[in-house]
């Protein structure tokens, strides 16, 4: 579910582990009233707890029995005519109402065809059972019909001469009413979710039962928009007749992934498992099954509009009241499946209170760091830059490390980031073609911060048309733009560098692209392998450095890109890539190009203040 798991320190997620436990006498109504009544509790996603493996007579309950019991917020009682002659089904009772009374639990009588009056007092279907049991001189039947008396006079649901599926209707709603604070609540226990979870509920207009709506949630990786996604389809799914939840759909590559979930998009809503042997079979069933049913799909995590076309096609396939969810990093994607802008919700980062609430859930299992470790938390929130992903990983890593571990890998991130952390952002930046990615890592190395009309022009003249690329790379969230200026989150900018590093990070004569002073001198001879070249002034002290050898450059064989400022340099430049497609060089310190230098593919030539008194001799096309 991404970024935000709830706290360990949830008190409901250590004490409860099923929402429903069922009781009942497997050779009365477990292939019919039980059986139908957990079909429909599985549709609704409520987590039910069945035991099939029915003892035999002589069989004491199991352990495993008992401790299922424990663990479940609602006991659903179903008591049918021969329920008191299982001593087993007596025992899960007299189990089941030892908690009646306690915090948060429930149990729920079902009077299967018997009458609640004969249940509390064990007459009728219940005389002749309790007699047997008490000529057998058990010491367990005192507590057998106290667990009845208990049990019958519960408010609860009698199915005598009334419609079963409508009854059954009736109790999953009574069962979803008393576990609502796990459709509301669930957000609390989230940090900065419960707003974001309010203001994208908006946009679904659930008051209307009649239109069909498509609904988009998009933002950067690691921002939240799976977590989102997952804590909305808790809140609001009871409000629908079949509902599923499609996690991570980018993974579904090859046809048979899309298949699985094809099969387990029907499963799950239409009920029962469906036989989907290929896509277009698959297409044709969910276009075909869900036209007259209110249904909830999520739609997470997609990087390609067909995964859309053959899971959610059209708005015919759903029924009155449907709303389509949909995750992706891509706002094309929404745009292409019609989904207006003002039906998609961006998922921004998290301010600076929730981020330090966050790290310190994390970090600390608290609100505020310990002491000692406010420094120090600062440090981690400024490197994480306000990124859901992030905070979350760097904080779970943190926990009960002493203050020397927490400064090791402060300095540890400035040299590698974290592997899980740049594993999610990478596989944005890779779904991108040859020529967006080269914009991306361009941007990172070059030219975040930069004016965008200024680095639009200059990746021009390297040829890779940045007017549609930069404007891709703004719909999958990877770049935005500012007032005029190209913004980047650190985190994706490492991305780039790391991109740009290659299997090499140790060593800068094998990167794509070089942009500090000091990976530059650390490159001792020619290579063929940058591409490009941009040091910024700011990064460049002249009256400290070495300067550079010019005999490095000249050996540089496919340098597309260079952008100087003034620098010292030492030797003699004797030769500059036939590649070169911009080159700025201020203060150029020598009289001359290389004569060998052909720019047949230079675009724009920039020598400010140079010392240059001849560009070349002859004619230079």
């Amino acid at each position: 579910m991404n970024y935000l798991s709830l706290p360990s320190s949830s008190s409901s997620r250590r004490t409860w582990k099923y929402e429903v436990f069922l009781s009942f006498r497997g050779e009365d109504t477990r292939n019919s009233f039980t059986d139908h009544l957990h079909a429909a509790l599985q549709r609704k996603g409520i987590y039910t707890f069945k035991d099939d493996k029915r003892l035999q007579r002589g069989e004491s309950i199991r352990p495993e029995l008992l401790k299922a019991i424990e663990q479940s917020r609602i006991s659903l009682v179903v008591l049918s005519k021969s329920f008191a002659d299982s001593t087993w089904c007596l025992d899960e009772l007299a189990k089941i109402c030892e908690g009646i009374g306690q915090p948060g639990y429930t149990v729920l009588p079902i009077f299967y065809h018997v009458d609640p009056s004969d249940v509390r007092k064990q007459r009728g279907d219940f005389k002749q059972p309790f007699d047997k049991h008490e000529r057998g001189s058990s010491d367990k039947v005192p507590g057998w019909k106290s667990a009845l008396e208990q049990v019958g006079q519960l408010a609860g649901y009698d199915v005598r001469n009334k419609s079963e599926s409508g009854i059954i209707d009736e109790i999953v709603m009574d069962v979803i009413h008393k576990l609502k604070h796990k459709f509301s609540s669930l957000a609390d226990d989230l940090v900065g979710m419960q707003s974001r979870a309010e203001a994208f509920e908006k946009l679904l207009n659930l008051d209307s039962s009649d239109d069909i709506l498509f609904v988009g949630i998009w933002g950067m990786p690691g921002a939240g928009k799976t977590t989102l996604a997952a804590v909305v389809y808790d809140r609001i799914s009871h409000h629908f007749d079949a509902s599923c939840l499609l996690l991570d759909v980018s993974k579904a590559r090859k046809p048979s992934g899309l298949v699985r979930l094809q099969q387990q998009l029907l499963c799950e809503t239409v009920g029962k498992d469906q036989e989907v042997w290929e896509e277009h079979t698959g297409t044709n069933l969910i276009s075909t099954r869900l036209r007259e049913t209110k249904t909830l799909i999520v739609v997470d995590g997609v990087d390609h509009f067909d995964q859309l076309k053959k899971l959610v096609g059209k708005h015919e396939w759903f029924g009155p009241g449907s709303r389509i969810i949909i995750t992706t990093r891509d706002d094309k994607i929404l745009e292409r499946r019609g989904v207006g802008k003002d039906k998609v919700y961006k998922v921004e980062l998290l301010n600076d209170e929730e981020a330090l609430q966050l790290f310190c859930v994390r970090a600390f299992k608290n609100d505020v760091p310990d002491d000692g470790f406010e420094e120090l938390t600062h440090s981690f929130l400024q490197y994480a830059k306000a990124l859901p992903l992030a905070i979350q990983v760097l904080g779970s890593s943190l926990r009960t490390r002493k203050q020397s571990e927490w400064k090791a890998l402060l300095d540890r991130l400035k040299e590698i980031p974290d592997r899980e952390i740049m594993k999610v952002l990478e596989t944005s930046v890779h779904s991108l073609d040859q020529r967006d990615e080269d914009i991306f890592v361009d941007v990172a190395c070059f030219f975040k911060g930069e004016d965008e009309k200024y680095a639009k022009k200059i990746l021009d003249h390297c040829g890779f048309n940045p007017e549609l690329g930069i404007n891709i790379l703004c719909e999958r969230s990877l770049l935005v733009i500012v007032n005029g200026t190209l913004r980047m989150h650190d985190l994706l900018q490492e991305v780039g560098w790391k991109i740009a590093k290659g299997d090499f990070p140790q060593e800068p004569a094998k990167w794509s692209r070089l942009w500090l002073y000091r990976d530059l001198q650390a490159v001792r001879t020619g290579t063929d392998e940058v591409k490009a070249i941009v040091l910024k002034e700011e990064d460049v002290d002249v009256n400290e450095m070495l300067p550079l050898r010019a005999e490095v450059l000249s050996q540089m064989n496919c340098l597309r890109l260079i952008i100087f400022p003034s620098m010292k340099f030492s030797g003699k430049l004797n030769n500059l890539s036939n590649d070169l497609r911009f080159l700025s060089w201020q203060k150029f310190p020598f009289s001359t190009l290389p004569p060998s230098f052909e720019p047949a593919k230079l675009v724009e030539l920039v020598l400010i203040d140079s010392n240059i008194r001849l560009l070349w001799e002859g004619v230079k096309v």
